[in-house]
């Protein structure tokens, strides 16, 4: 398998796990929804599940030179590396 093949199927594979976790959380969501429904009161709706997914599920932009460096001195610092300004 080439490296293009395998980061294929990685890709492949995030998008179904990503699925198949909004699909968990859509099925909770309805469920609080009934619950609330039969046993609660109408002020405690839940909030709308297209908000709690796009909360979680945020689409990643990519980072600026000056944020990836940024992150690289923090993983630098985390594991014991010493800074060097060469």
């Amino acid at each position: 398998m080439t490296p293009k093949e395998f980061f294929i199927y990685v890709d492949a594979f995030n998008k179904r796990k990503e699925e198949k976790q909004k699909e968990s959380l859509t099925l909770a969501y309805y469920n609080a929804m009934w619950t609330v429904q039969w046993l609660g009161k109408k002020s405690q709706q839940p909030k709308p599940l297209k908000k709690i997914l796009d909360s979680i599920f945020k689409e990643k932009k990519p980072m600026t030179d000056e944020e990836m460096l940024k992150q690289a001195k923090v993983l630098n610092k985390m594991f014991g590396g010493k800074e060097t300004n060469k």
